[in-house]
């Protein structure tokens, strides 16, 4: 018996000291949890303005050739966008017998690009590459600075809600004796955002 009435204290002293059946909304207490902080809301909207993007080529065989090119960029007003981006290219030929004539150039580009509608864009676009000297034949490792301007237009294609393949038909302005880039030069990447 002492021990039912013992079982029956101690339950008792457990189930004041629990919380489980009190709630406040209904007995009207302003007792709030101290546990639980309010998180403060991010400030993602200089995020929305960033895009990336770039070009991406292959081709694999006796002729082998990689083209890298990752854009970032940068919405500063509506319809403008400005933007760097980095220049990789390499080109491997197998002429059967005769050797293998490899060559790597790089280098870094700049753009601007502005839509003139939700669709159409005209774009300027400063390449600087790293290329081999072609009419340097005592040394045919040497490699120059060679710089490239292009202006042109072209067209974005919506994909998804903040992605988007781009097409753009560029001249070089600016051609030199060195120049690698064909006139008029034709363009697809891809641009995103966050």
């Amino acid at each position: 018996m002492k021990k039912k009435i013992l079982g029956v204290v101690f339950l008792l002293f457990f189930c004041l000291g629990s919380k489980a059946q009190t709630d406040d909304v209904y007995i009207g207490t302003n007792e709030k949890d101290s546990t639980h902080k309010a998180q403060k809301k991010r400030d993602t909207d200089w995020m929305r303005k960033i895009t990336y993007g770039g070009n991406v080529q292959a081709i694999f065989g006796s002729y082998t050739y990689v083209y890298l090119s990752p854009t970032i960029g940068y919405i500063p007003f509506k319809n403008l966008n400005v933007g760097i981006g980095f220049i990789y290219s390499y080109a491997s030929v197998n002429y059967n017998g005769f050797g293998r004539v490899t060559q790597t150039i790089y280098g870094g580009h700049s753009y601007a690009r502005y839509f003139v509608n939700e669709s159409f864009f005209v774009q300027g676009q400063f390449d600087r590459l790293l290329q081999p000297n072609v009419y340097n034949f005592s040394n045919p490792n040497e490699k120059v600075w060679v710089d490239y301007t292009l202006i042109g237009g072209g067209y974005r294609q919506s994909i998804g809600k903040r992605a988007a393949l781009i097409t753009s038909l560029m001249i070089n302005v600016t051609p030199s004796s060195l120049s690698i880039y064909p006139n008029p030069i034709f363009q697809i990447g891809f641009v995103g955002g966050f």
